[in-house]
C-alpha cells in the first residue's frame, strides 16, 4: 500500500509553518483525537451531534474520554465544551470511555431526550493478540435531558457486563444501534438491533448482534454472531483487503441505488496482512478499513449476513468508520478518523493536537449498466464489484458508492476559478502560483487517454517541493505521492495508492469509456481524494507555508488534445469572501 521513507525522532523546528488550522475538519481543542463516536442529527432542535475519543492530556493515546461538538449544518462544528462530555468516573468505566453511538430518545423511549451508548472499559490489557479478559469491555448508557449539554450515566450500567457465555472472544466493543428493516423481515418481528465488534478466537472475526426494544434500551437480547468467516479471509490484492482476526467499529446498513438495495457492513480490521506474505511478521500486519456486501438469512443459530463481495472503504489512513442515517434526507452519512502517524510525538506535542475527523461522506449503492470491462482488468478480476450479466456481453455492476456529502457545496466561495480544454500528451501547466488559503476544493473532468494524469499541489516555484495526485491508467491505481512534500526529517512521507479503474460500456454496438472525475479537498494538513463516486483516499500532507502552487500534468499516451475537459478550484473553502467563518 505504501513505500517507507526515512523517519527520525528529531523535534520539530518550525511546527507552525507546517500545521495550519483546519477550516472544516473537526479536531480536538488540544491533545489526541481518534474514533468518531455517536454521529447523529436531532430533528427536534435541528442540531447535528458528533463525539470522538479524546485524550486532552497528551498527543498520544491514553486517558480516553469523549469530546463533543455540535453543528447547525453538519459541516462546521462548535465544541459544546472544552472539557470532556463523558469521562471515566465509575468502576465499570474506570479505564476508558470508548467508541459508541447515539439514539434520539431516553432509555425508556422518552421524547426530548438523547441517549449515548458506549464501551465502558475496566482493563487496558485489551488486544487481539492477548487472551481476552472477561468483562473488560462492557456496554453502558448516558442520557441528556438538555439537548446534549450535560450527560447522566445510567444507574443500571453496565447494561451488558460480559461477552456471550461459552465464547472466547478477541474483542467485544464499539456498540452500534439502529433499525434494520431487512433483518425485521427475515426474523418476522420488529426491533432495534445493536452490534458489538470483535471476533471469536481461532474461529472468525465477527459482530455480535442483539435485539433491543426501543421502549427499554437497557435490555439487550443476544441473537448470535452475525458473520462467520475464515480468519484472515482473502489475502489482500489490489481491490480488497484482509478481514483479519478482530473487528472494530462495525456498522450495518441497507444501501440503495435508484432501483435496487443491498445490505452492507463496514468495519476496521485488526490482524490482517498487507501483502501476500503470510509469515507472522509484525511488520506485515495492517489495520484495514473495509466493507462487505452480503445476504441476510435466518438460521437455526440466529441471523447471519453471508459474504457476497467486498472492498476497501478508504485507501489512505482513515480508520474507525462511524455512520448514521439522516432522519430527514435518509442519506447514510459516514465519518472516519484521519490518523497522523506520519508525525513524531515531539512534533504532535509542539503543534498541540493530533488527529482529525473526515469530512462527511455519503454512502450508497453504486450501480451502473451496460458495462463490458475495465481499462486493463476484466470484470471478474475486480473483486470489489458484483457483476450481474444482462446478456449479449453487457453487465450491471454494483459496488459501495462513496462521495463527499452534497452539502459540502455550501462551503464553496460563490465563484470558482475555471479552466477548460487544457492538456495534451507529456505536457504540464500552472493553474495557481499560490492559493490564497490552505482550504480548497479542486474538481476535474478528465479524458483518461494518457498513462499518468493528475496534479502537483502545494508546490513551490520550481516544483521541487510538491505533492502529486494522479491516476496511473496502466497500473489502474490512484496515487498520492508525498515523497517531495517537505524536507523535514521528522515527518514520514509515504506514497499512498489505491486500486481504481474506469469502465467501458456498450450501447447500440459502440463501446465508450467513462470520464475520470476527480475531487480533491485540502484543509490545513488534511487531504481527501475522491473519484467517480466509488473511490476515497484520506491522508495528511505537511507543507511549508511558501508552498501553495497547483499545476496539472500529463505523462505518456497518444496525441489527444483537451485531456482536462474541465477544472474548477474553490479557494477558501469554509470561508466567505476570504473571511474565516470559524466555529459558531
Amino acid at each position: 500500500m505504501s513505500a517507507t521513507t526515512t523517519f527520525t525522532t528529531a523535534p520539530a523546528q518550525k511546527p507552525h509553518h507546517f500545521h495550519p488550522q483546519p477550516e472544516y475538519h473537526l479536531k480536538a481543542p488540544k491533545g489526541w483525537m481518534n474514533d468518531p463516536c455517536a454521529p447523529a442529527f436531532d430533528p427536534t432542535t435541528g442540531t447535528y451531534h458528533i463525539f470522538y475519543q479524546w485524550n486532552p492530556r497528551s498527543c498520544e493515546w491514553g486517558n480516553i474520554c469523549w469530546g463533543h461538538a455540535t453543528s447547525h449544518d453538519g459541516l462546521r462544528w462548535k465544541h459544546s465544551t472544552t472539557n470532556p462530555a463523558l469521562q471515566p468516573s465509575e468502576p465499570y468505566d474506570k479505564d476508558g470511555i470508548w467508541t459508541g453511538c447515539l439514539w434520539p430518545t431516553g432509555p425508556k423511549g422518552e421524547k426530548d431526550q438523547l441517549t449515548v451508548i458506549y464501551s465502558s472499559i475496566t482493563s487496558l490489557s485489551i488486544h487481539w493478540t492477548r487472551e481476552h479478559i472477561r468483562g473488560s469491555e462492557g456496554v453502558s448508557l448516558a442520557t441528556s435531558t438538555d439537548n446534549g449539554k450535560t450527560w447522566r450515566k445510567s444507574g443500571l450500567n453496565p447494561v451488558i457486563k460480559n461477552e456471550p457465555e461459552g465464547l472466547r472472544v478477541t474483542g467485544f466493543r464499539d456498540p452500534f444501534l439502529g433499525t434494520w428493516p431487512a433483518l425485521d423481515e427475515i426474523r418476522g418481528e420488529k426491533s432495534l438491533y445493536g452490534i458489538l465488534s470483535g471476533g471469536i478466537a481461532d474461529t472468525t472475526p465477527t459482530v455480535f448482534i442483539y435485539a433491543v426494544s426501543p421502549a427499554d434500551l437497557t435490555e439487550w437480547k443476544y441473537l448470535g454472531p452475525l458473520v462467520d468467516l475464515v480468519p484472515r479471509l482473502r489475502v489482500p490484492g489490489p481491490w480488497t483487503g484482509d478481514f483479519g482476526i478482530n473487528w472494530e467499529c462495525a456498522n450495518y446498513m441497507t444501501l440503495r441505488s435508484d432501483t435496487e438495495k443491498r445490505d452492507f457492513l463496514l468495519m476496521g480490521t485488526e490482524g490482517g496482512f498487507k501483502s501476500e506474505n503470510k509469515e507472522r511478521d509484525p511488520d506485515n500486519l495492517f489495520a484495514w478499513c473495509l466493507w462487505f456486501a452480503g445476504s441476510l438469512e435466518q438460521t437455526a443459530e440466529g441471523p447471519r449476513l453471508r459474504h457476497d463481495f467486498d472492498g476497501i472503504l478508504d485507501h489512505g489512513t482513515l480508520y474507525a468508520p462511524n455512520s448514521y442515517e439522516h432522519p430527514v434526507t435518509k442519506k447514510r452519512i459516514a465519518f472516519g478518523w484521519i490518523k497522523e502517524e506520519e508525525l513524531t510525538l515531539a512534533r504532535r506535542e509542539s503543534k498541540g493536537w493530533t488527529g482529525y475527523l473526515s469530512l462527511p461522506r455519503e454512502l450508497f449503492l453504486y450501480s451502473t449498466r451496460n458495462v463490458v470491462r475495465g481499462l486493463k482488468s476484466s470484470l471478474d478480476e475486480i473483486r470489489s464489484i458484483k457483476v450481474i450479466p444482462d446478456g449479449e456481453g453487457v453487465n450491471t455492476i454494483h459496488t459501495l458508492g462513496i462521495r463527499p456529502l452534497d452539502d459540502m457545496r455550501l462551503l464553496r466561495p460563490s465563484r470558482p476559478d475555471e479552466w477548460s480544454t487544457v492538456g495534451s500528451s507529456n505536457t504540464s501547466g500552472i493553474l495557481k502560483h499560490r492559493t490564497r488559503s490552505t482550504s480548497w476544493e479542486l474538481e476535474a473532468l478528465i479524458n483518461a487517454h494518457a498513462q499518468r494524469i493528475g496534479f502537483h499541489i502545494c508546490h513551490n516555484a520550481d516544483t521541487s517541493l510538491r505533492t502529486s495526485i494522479f491516476f496511473d491508467t496502466q497500473e489502474e491505481k490512484i496515487v498520492v505521492d508525498r515523497s517531495a512534500s517537505n524536507h523535514e526529517p521528522d515527518i514520514r512521507k509515504d506514497t499512498l495508492s489505491g486500486a481504481f479503474t474506469l469502465f467501458y460500456s456498450r450501447e447500440q454496438g459502440r463501446e465508450t469509456l467513462e470520464a475520470f472525475r476527480l475531487r480533491v479537498f485540502r484543509d490545513g494538513d488534511t487531504l481527501e481524494v475522491f473519484a467517480n463516486d466509488r473511490f476515497a483516499l484520506s491522508t495528511t500532507v505537511c507543507v511549508d507555508e511558501t508552498c501553495g502552487g497547483i499545476s496539472w500534468f500529463v505523462e505518456g499516451g497518444g496525441d489527444a488534445e483537451g485531456v482536462f475537459e474541465m477544472i474548477r478550484l474553490w479557494d477558501g473553502l469554509g470561508q466567505e469572501d476570504g473571511r474565516d467563518l470559524g466555529e459558531y
